[in-house]
C-alpha cells in the first residue's frame, strides 16, 4: 500500500511539472482506463444487488397475496362442503320418508308402486352424486388446506430468517460502534436503516481537500473496521465515495467529482482488503459524485457534510431467494 502511494505522489509530482513522457502517459491512460472499467463493473454489481432486492419484495409480496388467495378459496370450499353435507342429510331424510310412503302405499294403492319406485331412484342418484360432489369437493378442499399449509409453513420460515438477519445486522451496528467509538467526534457516524448498516465518515477524518490517499487516521479507523467485518464473512460490504457540488477542476486521471469519488471509494477498499480475511468479491467500490447529498449545498458546513464517504453493510439474501423459488 505504501509503495501505491509513493508511485501516486510520484505521478502528480511528474503531472504538475508537466514533464510526463510518452510511456509515463501511456501509463496513465491506461489507469484511467482501469479505473473506468472498474467504475462500470460497480455500477453493474450495483445495479445486480438492487435487482435482488426488488425481486425479494416482490417475491415476498407475492407469496403473502397468494396465501390470502388460498385461505379465501379454503374458507369457500369449507362453506360449499357444509351445504353439501346439509344437502346430503336432507336427501336422506327424503329418502327415509319416500321408503316408507312406498311400504304403506304397496298395501292399498298398487297403481303408485311405479311412480314412487321412479322417484326413490331419482332421489338416489341425487345422493349418489352429491356424494360424489362432496368426496371431490373433500378432495380439493385437502389439497387446499396442503397448500396453505405449506405456504404458512414457508412464510413463517421467511419471516424467522428475516428476523435473524435483523438480529445479526443490529449485532453488527453495535459491534461496529464499539470498535470507533473513539472517532465518534471525528466526524465517524454509525447507523441502522432498511436492513442494512451505514458507517459515514466525513472527508476530514479521510481525506485532505481533493485528495484520494486516506490519511493515517482514517487508516486506523478503517482497520478497526476491516476487523469486525472480517469476523462476518456473510456480511456484503458496499463502499460510497460521495463529493459536494463545488466543480473540481483536475486533469488526467481525476477530472471531476465524479472521477474524485471513485478514487476515494477504491483507496478505501484497498485498505479494507489490507484484512486478509476479508474476500475481496464482498466489497463493491462506488462512486457516487455529488448526486446524493444528505443535506443541500447551501453553506460551506453543509457542503462538509456531504463529502463523505459511506460503507454499506448488507446481509447476503441468496438464502432468503432460494426459499422462494
Amino acid at each position: 500500500m505504501k509503495r501505491r502511494i509513493v508511485c501516486l505522489s510520484i505521478f502528480a509530482a511528474v503531472m504538475l511539472s508537466s514533464c510526463v513522457s510518452s510511456k509515463k502517459y501511456a501509463e496513465l491512460e491506461q489507469t484511467n482506463s482501469r479505473c473506468a472499467k472498474q467504475l462500470s463493473q460497480t455500477k453493474m454489481s450495483l445495479k445486480e444487488a438492487q435487482s435482488n432486492n426488488e425481486e425479494l419484495s416482490r417475491q415476498i409480496e407475492q407469496k403473502t397475496k397468494q396465501l390470502t388467495d388460498l385461505q379465501s378459496e379454503r374458507d369457500n370450499l369449507l362453506s360449499d362442503s357444509e351445504r353439501l353435507q346439509k344437502a346430503n342429510t336432507e336427501a336422506a331424510s327424503r329418502i327415509a320418508a319416500l321408503e316408507k310412503q312406498l311400504q304403506e302405499s304397496l298395501k292399498s294403492k298398487s297403481s303408485n308402486l311405479q311412480s314412487l319406485n321412479e322417484e326413490l331412484l331419482k332421489t338416489r342418484e341425487e345422493l349418489a352424486e352429491s356424494k360424489e360432489l362432496l368426496l371431490g369437493k373433500d378432495g380439493e378442499l385437502k389439497s387446499l388446506q396442503d397448500k396453505y399449509s405449506q405456504s404458512e409453513k414457508t412464510l413463517g420460515e421467511l419471516q424467522d430468517k428475516l428476523k435473524e438477519k435483523q438480529a445479526e445486522m443490529e449485532a453488527l451496528h453495535k459491534k461496529i460502534s464499539q470498535a470507533l467509538l473513539g472517532f465518534a467526534d471525528k466526524g465517524l457516524n454509525v447507523q441502522t436503516k432498511d436492513g442494512k448498516v451505514y458507517v459515514s465518515m466525513e472527508e476530514k477524518l479521510l481525506f485532505a481537500s481533493g485528495s484520494w490517499s486516506v490519511s493515517s487516521e482514517g487508516e486506523k479507523a478503517l482497520g478497526e473496521l476491516a476487523a469486525v467485518l472480517a469476523a462476518n464473512p456473510d456480511i456484503s460490504i458496499m463502499v460510497e465515495g460521495h463529493t459536494d457540488n463545488v466543480p473540481m477542476k483536475g486533469k488526467n486521471q481525476v477530472k471531476d467529482n465524479w472521477d474524485l469519488s471513485v478514487m476515494r471509494a477504491s483507496a478505501i477498499t484497498k485498505i479494507l482488503l489490507n484484512n486478509e480475511k476479508i474476500a475481496p468479491e464482498r466489497v463493491i467500490p462506488s462512486g457516487r459524485g455529488e448526486y446524493c447529498p444528505i443535506v443541500d449545498n447551501s453553506s460551506a458546513e453543509a457542503r462538509a457534510k456531504n463529502r463523505r464517504s459511506e460503507i454499506i453493510l448488507a446481509p447476503k439474501t441468496d438464502e432468503l431467494l432460494k426459499m422462494l423459488e
